[in-house]
């Protein structure tokens, strides 16, 4: 693997972990700082919150700096902010690194997938930017577990502090490995691209897309405590579970873009389907460690299959608008993950407690089942509703006798 690909993933590596390894990290947060469970859990809701709607006035404001001096600059403003967090006194200290960090995530990521495909071969770009994907699937694995290890071990500060040293080197190596590339200097798409938003097709799936992801991170942000409170695993089990967690995160990656490469419509019905019903599954059997063991695994897989087609849709949907409809899913991701882990800490604090999390994952997963269904009968209805080659020329002489 080239080292220019690899920089980028042990950068993606950083960035991914510093989003997800508070999760792992609830209950030290909550007694270090004197706040809740749930006040806890808000932390990863102010990241993605930041992360979308941040993210794309970064994107904007940033089109015309050199790309290799931009991705370094954005890995710097990062350290900075899991410094911020790493040495943060208080709760509104620790938010106010999250924000810091989260400003960077959404333009960061999709300079890195732009990056990778302008460096290889066109025929070979689609590899090169599945291959940075692994630094998100290396976050779940190893970041999050190894992370949640140093917080109980060593302090949730330190966590933030390794990940600040990490970054440090993956800006270097960014710096001294991506070659130099002139950012995008005509904006005057944007309005043109902004239309695509204006069909359903495009629009539904990113509704859809954000409701599947409060769904995951309703039960995502709360795992743990689940785990530990719930299942009953001493502390000392966490990591491992959650290697476990990002095991099947890499093996649900690589189905889920198997299945959306043969149907897409089809797999998206069905993983999400099969994601609503392992959270309510996961309700029942929590109280069961043996079974939430396995749970987490089943979960992890149906989650990280469901996400390829989710994003596959997007862009097929708005190809005339790639790059903008790209940044617009990631936003709803991180709508639905701001909106997930809120949701989550409000089922707890209405007295379900934990357990009734999973539950309340799958009501959000099957709210955005139905959408994707919704959208599957209307494309095939559009389909059918396709003139035969012999009508064509009529069709064609009524479009232009209606826009005339």
């Amino acid at each position: 693997m080239p080292i220019r690909l690899v920089s980028l993933i042990l950068a993606i590596f950083c960035v991914g972990t510093a989003e997800l390894v508070p999760s792992g990290m609830l209950h030290e947060l909550s007694d270090d700082l004197a706040v809740s469970i749930s006040t806890a859990g808000l932390l990863v809701a102010v990241y993605a919150l930041t992360m979308a709607f941040g993210g794309p006035l970064v994107t904007l404001l940033t089109t015309r700096i050199e790309r290799r001096a931009l991705m370094t600059g954005l890995l710097v403003f990062s350290v900075i902010g899991n410094v911020v967090s790493a040495t943060a006194g208080n709760y509104t200290v620790l938010v106010v690194g999250r924000i810091i960090t989260a400003m960077i995530h959404g333009t960061f990521v999709a300079l890195c997938v732009v990056t990778a495909g302008s460096m290889v071969p066109k025929e070979k770009a689609g590899s090169a930017v599945a291959a940075t994907q692994l630094g998100i699937n290396l976050a779940t694995v190893l970041g999050v577990p190894l992370g949640t290890f140093v917080g109980q071990h060593f302090g949730w500060r330190t966590t933030f502090g390794t990940i600040a040293v990490l970054g440090v080197a993956a800006a270097l190596l960014v710096f001294l490995t991506v070659p130099k590339a002139k950012g995008a200097t005509d904006n005057s798409g944007v309005s043109r691209e902004l239309k695509v938003f204006r069909k359903w097709n495009v629009l539904g799936t990113i509704v859809a897309t954000a409701l599947c992801s409060g769904g995951m991170f309703t039960l995502i942000t709360y795992m743990v405590p689940l785990l530990t409170d719930v299942s009953g695993f001493a502390d000392s089990w966490v990591p491992g579970l959650l290697i476990a967690y990002g095991v099947g995160s890499i093996v649900g990656n690589m189905i889920g873009g198997k299945l959306a490469d043969r149907a897409l419509m089809a797999s998206l019905i069905g993983l999400s389907a099969l994601l609503t019903l392992t959270c309510a599954l996961y309700c029942l059997v929590s109280p069961v460690m043996a079974l939430s063991g396995v749970f987490v695994f089943l979960f992890s897989v149906a989650t990280f299959a469901l996400i390829p087609g989710l994003q596959t849709r997007v862009l097929s949907t708005a190809a005339d608008a790639p790059t903008l409809s790209l940044t617009a899913n990631m936003s709803a991701f991180g709508v639905g993950a701001a909106v997930g882990s809120w949701y989550g800490g409000e089922v707890i604090d209405l007295g379900f407690g934990v357990r009734g999390v999973p539950l309340a994952a799958a009501v959000l997963v099957a709210l955005g089942t139905l959408v994707i269904v919704q959208l599957a009968f209307s494309e095939r209805r559009r389909d059918k509703a396709k003139p035969t080659p012999r009508s064509e020329p009529v069709a064609v002489a009524l479009s232009g006798s209606n826009e005339s």
